[in-house]
């Protein structure tokens, strides 16, 4: 890209003799501008799908809730840890992230680590699987709080993962192991059975 700018030189009489005429290389700054530009369309479509995931874990959380308390208390945890994945994303600048990180950052804001063992191999999740796994673990953490391993002093949850190969492709197995809590009690299908529904099957 060249900008350009072109005088006359004129004589006494003020007839055209000549030109001088200058032109600048301004391929770098139609690059940045070009940047600019990509990375505001690019926040745009991640505000609009964040947008759109708040929307609808809030309209999920109150169809679900059997009180505006719960509702508010639910919905809140949900929001942090979106805002935890998001934050871990930001970091990657919105590669992917590393799902051992992912589920500590997943976990931390709700229970403690030390209640946790964490094994598996390195793992790198897609951006859009990053935060449907954040939410996922989110719920699997405030069930174990409420209702299991978690809702008492001596419980603890194991967390595993690995990758196998089939038919030229990968999956992801994830186990999580509850011990040392009550007796499982079969309960209603709300929110966060659906959520985990969606991202594990």
């Amino acid at each position: 890209y060249l900008l350009s700018s072109a005088r006359p030189v004129r004589d006494a009489a003020g007839s055209v003799i000549g030109a001088v005429q200058i032109s600048l290389d301004i391929s770098e700054r139609k690059r940045s501008e070009e940047q600019r530009q990509l990375l505001v369309n690019e926040l745009n479509h991640r505000v609009k799908n964040t947008l759109a995931v708040v929307q609808a874990i809030a309209s999920q959380t109150m169809r679900s809730a059997t009180s505006l308390a719960l509702a508010k208390e639910a919905l809140s945890a949900r929001l942090v840890s979106l805002a935890q994945a998001h934050d871990i994303l930001t970091r990657e600048n919105w590669s992917g992230a590393d799902l051992s990180t992912l589920i500590a950052a997943s976990i931390d804001p709700h229970a403690s680590l030390d209640r946790f063992d964490l094994t598996g191999e390195p793992v790198w999740l897609r951006s859009n699987v990053a935060l449907s796994f954040a939410l996922a673990i989110h719920e699997l953490t405030t069930n174990a709080i409420k209702y299991g391993a978690l809702s008492n002093p001596t419980g603890s949850v194991s967390i595993s993962w690995r990758l196998e190969y089939v038919d030229g492709g990968r999956i992801l197995v994830l186990e999580w192991c509850e011990e040392g809590g009550p007796p499982v009690v079969p309960g209603k299908h709300g929110f966060g059975t659906q959520l985990l529904q969606r991202v594990f099957d």
